[in-house]
């Protein structure tokens, strides 16, 4: 008896419960993918986190919803992406893409190489501030910026920063470089 009231709980309650996390992961858009577990394995400082620092979660752009920032790798070159699944506050939400790194086809199996977290407001100094493929008004010493609500650290282990802050006046984020 122990055994057949076993075989229906194995059986039938863990599909369920794998069911219901298949179905609360958001689909990556066409052309991406969710980092493997070995993508993710490449960079011991991942183990410090439980999203190993590819997921993130907060209100980026002030409108009461939580929105969701995800590195994914890409299906159709070697490279990733920082993609943010950003509500619109009335319609839903739409993926928005941040950044992309394309390593070429001489790079073909990189891991995952970014990491990501969420930087809460306040006021944080910085190096410059991105316009276009431009890093404008570099300064030294460093100047500050205040941001009002969450924003997202991306960053690659023990190098280079920057952050994604929205800007509700332009509607859009805006990239600020920490260091480099």
């Amino acid at each position: 008896m122990k055994r057949l009231i076993f075989s229906i709980i194995f059986c039938c309650v863990l599909p369920l419960s794998s069911s219901v996390s298949a179905a609360d992961a958001k689909k990556p858009p066409d052309g991406w993918r969710y980092p493997t577990e070995k993508e993710l394995a490449a960079d011991d400082e991942r183990r410090e986190s439980s999203t190993k620092f590819a997921r993130a979660t907060a209100d980026f752009n002030g409108d009461g919803i939580s929105d969701e920032a995800y590195l994914f790798k890409s299906t159709r070159f070697s490279g990733q992406g920082l993609l943010v699944w950003l509500s619109d506050g009335k319609r839903g939400f739409n993926w928005v893409t941040l950044d992309v790194i394309d390593w070429g086809p001489k790079y073909p199996n990189v891991d995952l190489a970014m990491g990501l977290e969420v930087l809460a407001p306040g006021t944080h100094q910085y190096l410059c501030i991105e316009v276009g493929k431009d890093c404008v008004g570099k300064t030294e010493p460093r100047s500050k910026i205040t941001i009002k609500t969450p924003s997202i650290l991306y960053y690659r282990f023990e190098s280079a920063a920057s952050l994604f802050y929205w800007d509700s006046n332009k509607k859009r984020f805006i990239r600020v470089w920490l260091s480099d």
